[in-house]
């Protein structure tokens, strides 16, 4: 199992597009500041100068006069995160994405194909430099803890070697463990359990009463080096999509251009729908979900965004900001069709051949229903509205 790191993904971004911002103190603003502007992100020469997150940044400017504070751009990140999974699907089809520049990928059974597994992996790391430009580093062991340390340790690649994961683990301290909560990390620290050298002999009878003795085992297994988890795929499976969209800076649902953003999905696949999940988090991690019936499906993808977009608002009732928004589709083989079809829906399947053409013709500028609103035309002047009579 290969965990691969890309050490501040964010920094790395920004001075890919600048040269002059290498081998500086970096910081970017923390959008959330709108009275006093503070810190968010610091990179590594600016945390050596004594600067740190939540600093206000008249005081940072002070401690460091060198330092150069950029404007956040998470979209970009994302997609950057995006790109990383990109790249590892042509290397192996499971793995699972982490935190910003952290993913883990299953390498075994890649031998005959790649070779060795430590080859593949600086093939992949140089394979990275040279197609993004990011500087990386591995970690290669059985464990998935292991690996993800072991990447930390920042040589190009760590390679632990089989039956050795507990002694590689053992100096390790407890918070560097990924998804411990704060709350059992104190408990640990009160009773003098600081390290996972600490942790490893302590049976599970006892480890069950200290967390939850569902946690236990698979805690126990972790700080051990024991753990062999089963990755999921990098790739949708046959059939399916998922888009997601995270919202910057979150807004207010009637905000949302959720049926113009959902009509491109749509459209980006000739197949029809077979179902529909649509998923948004409010800016507190708030979960909400909406399915789609069997008759919504059976509508034309012009009245489906219409259907999606009554849905989410009539959902959206917490008055909460929007943070991200996700669409999950599985794709039948062909339309449904009920006997008697509503004749608007008749109108609005005698578009589609009408907006396929004006979508080749214009493929540059976004071909919309009139009910989208005027707000969209008055914010992009480069939008066509259509209107089913």
């Amino acid at each position: 199992m290969l965990a691969m790191w890309v050490p501040e993904l964010p920094f790395q971004l920004a001075c890919g597009r600048d040269g002059a911002l290498r081998d500086r103190p970096l910081a970017f603003l923390n959008p959330d500041s709108s009275r006093s502007p503070s810190l968010w992100f610091v990179n590594r020469l600016g945390r050596a100068e004594g600067l740190a997150p939540g600093l206000p940044m008249d005081q940072a400017l002070r401690i460091a006069p060198g330092l150069r504070v950029l404007d956040p751009v998470p979209q970009i990140w994302w997609e950057a995160q995006g790109s990383l999974g990109d790249f590892l699907q042509h290397w192996t089809p499971q793995g699972q994405l982490g935190r910003l520049g952290e993913a883990l990928v299953e390498l075994q059974g890649t031998q005959r194909i790649y070779g060795p597994l430590a080859d593949t992996a600086q093939r992949m790391r140089r394979e990275l430099a040279e197609r993004h430009g990011w500087d990386s580093h591995g970690g290669l062991s059985l464990s998935a803890t292991a690996a993800q340390l072991a990447a930390h340790v920042e040589h190009h690649l760590e390679l632990v070697v089989d039956g050795s994961e507990s002694t590689f683990l053992a100096p390790q301290p407890l918070r560097r463990l990924p998804d411990l909560a704060p709350r059992i990390r104190e408990r640990f620290h009160r009773l003098g359990l600081r390290s996972f050298g600490d942790l490893q002999p302590v049976p599970l009878p006892v480890l069950a009463e200290l967390t939850h003795p569902k946690l236990a085992p698979d805690l126990r297994a972790r700080v051990r080096g024991e753990d062999r988890p089963r990755l999921p795929l990098l790739t949708e499976r046959p059939g399916h999509a998922r888009h997601g969209w995270r919202l910057q800076p979150p807004c207010l649902p009637e905000e949302v251009a959720l049926a113009a953003r959902c009509l491109d999905w749509l459209w980006s696949d000739p197949r029809h729908p077979r179902k529909l999940v649509l998923r948004w988090w409010d800016v507190d991690g708030e979960p909400h979900t909406w399915r789609a019936a069997p008759e919504d499906l059976s509508t034309p993808p012009l009245a489906l965004a219409r259907r999606l977009q009554q849905a989410f608002l009539a959902g959206a009732t917490r008055r909460l900001l929007v943070r991200e928004v996700e669409l999950r589709l599985a794709w039948g083989l062909g339309q449904a069709r009920g006997l008697f079809q509503d004749p608007l829906h008749a109108r609005l399947d005698r578009l589609e051949p009408v907006l396929a053409r004006l979508r080749l013709r214009f493929p540059d500028r976004a071909i919309l229903p009139g009910w989208v609103g005027q707000a969209l035309k008055q914010a992009n002047n480069s939008l066509i509205f259509l209107e089913a009579r």
